[in-house]
């Protein structure tokens, strides 16, 4: 394959030596200092990773173990791309043996709690979708951004100087099944730069419902059938994992449901490295997907075998020559608009269409795909300099006027400088609009496009996306369209279907895998489907399958129905703009659910603050500031003690008064917190608080004889953990003292009365966290 000699570089780049952009979908933590990796700093010590795949969904659940090389602590940012059907699930960081487990929050929220948390040296983390965006929801921009699809960025500190800290990810994402064959990949492998390496990475997949293999040239997983694995040491990522599925026993319609109303799993239930029982809502509505697959016309084949009958066609090709789409991301599409070239006969017709701010042309008009007409064309887009500034819209109408009206238009871009669906829909007016891109799947892109190949997508992606922009070209169906406008009828009852929203590869083609997933509210035992396509043998095709009151398999499903409608939200608000009532549904099913999305995070914090932290002996008060969702909360001390705390009324404050045994030495002891959810699970946490039954001492510096009317410099030394500090001189009001780092001492200025003389006391008071009292009193000479 021939690459692109650009003739433009940024020499600064070049000179900074980040060209390549080391970013996998699995992630890599790098210096947050920095923002580039760096093993003699942060390095992968541990990875394992759990994959589990049913139902055209896959459910990946990565633990890793990254370890600090320097002296000092670190801050690290996790980044990764997904997929766009991906929705991260989980999160968590580990601080030594405890296990603090990510809170979905409002965005804005948790960012404000991560700093505050950080500035206490509490050990937080915290996941977001996008780059910072400090913009409270309703105000701004729409979000442009789907629940998936996104960079998404883990903030992880601190890492402990010559220490570990381990992080967990769950993310989920739709498995593509397209051209008889379905494949599963993982991106391990950069983009560009250098692979990063593992110390020791294991990997284990489970297939639920088909046989699968490794992928050629990805990371060799043992094992046949259902089962495939993986284990090695030093291990060098640069391979993914790749899982091929087979299609054999698949059928035309399949049904899958869950439903839950007890809100609790039943016992001796075997559930997945990843599934916690405690996080299954319970629902009164059923969940179910309706899965289509329609039989290959051929064995699964590339885009090289595609029908030699199709007609003729006319193609604009739009390639992004900014400044941002460089390094990997052009390689990428470079690659991709080979691979379409490759594809075109002498008969199409084509024009290839440069553009950043403006669009060049390599031609003025359409052009036979000669292999003469096409190498001049990418030899001229090779001698283009990379320009600042993109406006896709405006490429994209002039790919219209080129192509002609019974024309198509393809765009390979890095995603930045798409505008509006409605800017995009009016460009191209009746065109469809074909869309590779190698970044970010700006949501305006989803809605507008009739196809779209995301930076990750898999082969068999890849293969459907060609072989649609060159086939003949129908109507494209709204798959878009509203929850009622559903390809597929239910008789023989009425189980109230809602919100049923489309999955997987849409539109339906041969070979690959569709499907509707929805609600029911009433379960029904005798239900016929009927979905009627030419798709089909006979033009339709039946399944008898119930929606029952009870069935717990297929506990993806709510999360996956939740993804789906968010989705639509997200849509509606890009097309119309923000609403409060849509904003606050995306939070609250986010939170529900436990997916992040572009108005949500995961806080990884302590799900419980202890305060205070130092108290008196005697009948202390404790409090601890709690998840808004915690229904119970147990204090259990050292000393025997089990204390049941009481919410505060109108706070997430639970307290409680207990007595300190008498003759408890001073010293830190540890209290073990048990919190109690509505669902009935537990979590314990134990914090620390120091019993500290010692006054502050204070020490006074030595006084200069002072003049009645002067202001004098005072400074006391005091115990480490004072809070406050006082000085007054007789009686006069007090002045506070504050803590100088350079005198290593509390200082303050004392005005000394007119009219006074001779010897006067001056008073000094010290309290400190556990609220202790200190005094000290020291003699003033004020001269006459």
């Amino acid at each position: 394959m021939m690459r692109p000699a650009w003739r433009f570089a940024l020499a600064a780049g070049l000179l900074a030596g980040c060209a390549a952009d080391a970013r996998a979908q699995a992630g890599l933590l790098v210096p947050t200092r920095t923002g580039r990796p760096d093993a003699a700093v942060l390095s992968l010590r541990e990875m394992t990773v759990d994959v589990g795949i049913a139902r055209g969904y896959a459910r990946v659940s990565a633990r890793q173990i990254f370890e600090n090389h320097t002296d000092q602590p670190q801050e690290g940012t996790y980044r990764f791309a997904l997929p766009p059907s991906a929705a991260v699930g989980d999160f968590a960081v580990w601080d030594g043996l405890v296990r603090i487990p990510g809170v979905i929050l409002e965005k804005q929220r948790a960012r404000s709690i991560y700093r505050q948390l950080t500035t206490q040296r509490i050990d937080p983390g915290l996941l977001q979708q996008g780059e910072e965006e400090d913009r409270e929801p309703g105000h701004g921009p729409a979000a442009s951004r789907p629940s998936g699809g996104a960079l998404f960025s883990v903030t992880v500190a601190p890492i402990p100087a010559r220490g570990t800290k381990r992080l967990e990810i769950l993310f989920q994402q739709e498995v593509p099944f397209a051209l008889g064959e379905g494949e599963f990949r993982l991106g391990l492998r950069p983009q560009g730069g250098e692979p990063a390496v593992a110390g020791h990475l294991e990997v284990h997949v489970h297939i639920g419902d088909r046989d699968g293999g490794a992928g050629a040239g990805a990371l060799p997983l043992t094992g046949t059938g259902r089962a495939l694995d993986f284990a090695g040491t030093a291990v060098r990522l640069d391979r993914d994992i790749v899982v091929r599925l087979g299609s054999q026993g698949t059928a035309p319609l399949a049904l899958s449901t869950f439903r839950n109303p007890e809100g609790h799993l039943p016992d001796g239930l075997a559930l997945a490295p990843w599934e916690r029982p405690s996080e299954i809502p319970p629902e009164k509505d059923g969940f179910f997907l309706l899965e289509a697959f329609p039989p290959a016309a051929t064995a699964p084949a590339s885009v090289a075998a595609a029908p030699k009958a199709r007609p003729p066609i006319s193609l604009a090709i739009l390639f992004d020559t900014s400044l941002s789409h460089r390094w990997a991301g052009l390689e990428t599409s470079y690659a991709r608009l080979l691979r379409v070239v490759d594809s075109l006969r002498p008969e199409d017709r084509f024009v290839l269409v440069p553009f950043d701010r403006e669009p060049s042309p390599t031609s003025p008009t359409l052009q036979p795909a000669t292999r003469d007409a096409l190498d001049a064309a990418l030899h001229a887009l090779r001698q283009r300099p990379l320009a600042p500034g993109t406006d896709v819209p405006r490429a994209v109408a002039a790919g219209r006027r080129l192509a002609g009206d019974a024309g198509r238009i393809i765009l390979f871009a890095d995603g930045q400088g798409t505008g509006s669906s409605n800017d995009l829909a009016e460009a191209r007016a009746s065109l469809p609009l074909f869309a590779a891109i190698s970044g970010e799947v700006g949501e305006s892109l989803q809605t507008a496009a009739t196809s779209v190949l995301g930076a990750s997508s898999t082969d068999v992606e890849s293969d459907l996306f060609v072989k649609r922009t060159l086939a003949p070209i129908e109507e494209k169906p709204s798959v878009r369209a509203p929850a009622t406008a559903i390809p597929f009828t239910v008789t023989g009852g009425e189980p109230r279907l809602r919100d049923v929203y489309p999955v997987m590869i849409q539109p339906p083609a041969p070979g690959s895998l569709s499907g509707f997933v929805g609600r029911y509210a009433l379960p029904q035992e005798h239900l016929r489907w009927n979905w009627p396509s030419p798709l089909f043998a006979g033009g339709s095709t039946l399944l008898e399958a119930p929606l029952p009151e009870r069935a717990t398999e297929a506990r993806d499903l709510p999360r996956r129905w939740a993804r789906a409608r968010v989705d639509d939200l997200l849509r509606r608000i890009e097309a119309e703009g923000e609403r409060r009532e849509w904003i606050e549904e995306i939070i609250a099913l986010s939170k529900r659910y436990k997916f992040v999305t572009p108005y949500t995070a995961f806080l990884a914090a302590p799900r419980s603050l202890l305060r205070p932290r130092r108290i008196q002996p005697g009948d202390p008060v404790l409090r601890v500031e709690c998840d808004a969702g915690t229904v119970a909360a147990v204090a259990f001390f050292p000393f025997g003690l089990r204390l049941p705390l009481e919410r505060r009324s109108g706070t997430h404050l639970w307290e409680g008064r207990f007595l300190v045994p008498e003759g408890l030495a001073d010293g830190r002891y540890t209290v073990r917190i048990v919190l109690r959810d509505a669902s009935r699970a537990a979590v314990a946490e134990s914090k620390s608080f120091v019993l500290d039954g010692r006054a502050p001492v204070v020490t006074p510096d030595a006084f200069l004889p002072a003049h009645g009317g002067e202001t004098m410099r005072v400074a006391v030394r005091t115990d480490e953990d004072v809070l406050f500090v006082s000085a007054r001189l007789g009686d006069s009001p007090p002045v506070s003292l504050r803590w100088d780092a350079a005198l290593k001492r509390s200082v303050g200025l004392l005005r000394v009365p007119v009219g006074l003389h001779g010897a006067q006391e001056v008073f000094f008071e010290a309290v400190d966290s556990a609220k202790n009292h200190g005094f000290a009193r020291a003699t003033l000479s004020v001269l006459p």
